[in-house]
């Protein structure tokens, strides 16, 4: 029987210092626990006030908070597609004004953020804005009124915070320099049980992992480059994890096209290592996602990636460290250099031991340490 997990132990004088409140737009599993190991390190109590109480395109299970203390604010959501959702929360005004706290992390921007940054800025309540955003995705780039929400909630913040050196150059266009930013990486939830097989053992040769719709995970740019193949006399052994408006018509070509495809639908978070361990190749077609947790996942299961440059992580991680392929989203481009991956084992095991190297930095440890680093100043006007 394994030890009982160590619950720390909070001083009377702890519990009675004015709490870390952020202020996010919903959990999610890696999130969760982000918050749990911060609430670990913070000498106060943390609360996480959240918009939404999941994302409509999400079916995400997260545990109950064991050391934070999480609420959901009544108000208005707008879920207008896979990515992109909108919230307006009054409720967090009155909540953070009965809350009283000595510091604020505000998650992106929407107009419950705004409500918050100005109740901050009225109160004289420091607060940091934290965004996994790039300039490549960042609407406020072609939209005045996103680009007016931005500079108006990062005009009032001590500093940022955010996953990579793209959500730096996002917040340095909006006024918030290099020396106020602090880096906390992205990191998955869970980690390989124990020693990931050899490709000999991995049944599938290519895994797809997200939405399945192709405005912004490029599913139907997948089934394209998987029928490319087979037109060239290679019918891959393919693997789909995951949901969307897209899914009956991969499955129906794929079975007009005689290639054997397993979808496994929505999978929870216990079941991904076996997936991902279960594959070659992982293809991710992004057409704009802002950061892309399903490569870190990918490559921690030892499972070369092939991405479009149309992600945070293929351009700040993959590209920077040589651990991938990073090719733009151009079909024939693609055809080719899935078969040549898949034919050559000596480049996916380069490829994994870069990753292996690349990843050390990318861990639950150093996310916290960018809050605390964020958090410092404002923490240390309040021993």
């Amino acid at each position: 029987m394994g030890r009982p997990e160590r619950v720390p132990v909070i001083s009377p004088e702890a519990r009675e210092r004015r709490p870390v409140v952020v202020v996010t737009g919903a959990l999610a599993p890696y999130t969760h626990v982000l918050y749990e190991r911060l609430a670990e390190r913070l000498d106060r109590p943390l609360h996480v006030l959240s918009c939404t109480p999941r994302e409509a395109a999400r079916q995400w299970v997260v545990e109950a908070p064991r050391l934070f203390r999480h609420a959901v604010l009544p108000g208005l959501r707008w879920h207008r597609d896979a990515v992109r959702n909108l919230y307006v929360n009054p409720a967090v005004v009155p909540r953070l004004a009965a809350l009283d706290p000595v510091g604020i992390v505000l998650n992106d921007f929407s107009p419950t953020m705004l409500m918050a940054a100005a109740y901050a800025r009225l109160r004289r309540i420091p607060y940091l804005i934290r965004t996994d955003g790039v300039p490549e995705t960042d609407p406020g780039q072609r939209s005045t009124p996103h680009r007016w929400l931005r500079k108006a909630i990062v005009s009032g913040a001590r500093g940022g915070i955010g996953p990579s050196a793209g959500s730096a150059r996002l917040l340095a266009l909006y006024g918030i320099g290099p020396e106020k930013f602090a880096t906390s990486p992205l990191f998955p939830a869970w980690a390989p049980a124990g020693p990931l097989p050899p490709d000999s053992k991995r049944p599938y040769d290519v895994l797809f992992c997200g939405i399945l719709n192709e405005e912004v995970k490029g599913a139907r740019f997948f089934t394209d480059v998987i029928l490319g193949c087979a037109a060239r006399g290679r019918r891959l052994s393919v693997r789909v994890a995951g949901d969307g408006p897209l899914r009956a018509e991969m499955e129906a070509r794929f079975a007009q096209a005689g290639i054997a495809a397993q979808f496994d639908g929505y999978l929870t978070q216990a079941a991904l290592p076996a997936v991902y361990a279960s594959t070659r190749l992982f293809l991710f077609p992004s057409r704009g996602d802002v950061w892309g947790i399903v490569v870190h996942e990918a490559l921690q299961s030892g499972t070369s990636v092939l991405a479009s440059p149309h992600s945070g992580i293929a351009r700040d991680l993959v590209a920077v460290e040589g651990c991938g392929e990073v090719r733009e989203l151009e079909t024939q481009a693609w055809i080719e250099a899935t078969l040549a991956l898949l034919d050559d084992a000596p480049r996916r095991q380069a490829l994994r031991e870069a990753a292996s190297r690349a990843l050390t930095g990318y861990t639950s440890e150093a996310a916290v340490q960018g809050y605390l680093d964020g958090l410092r100043p404002i923490l240390a006007a309040w021993p």
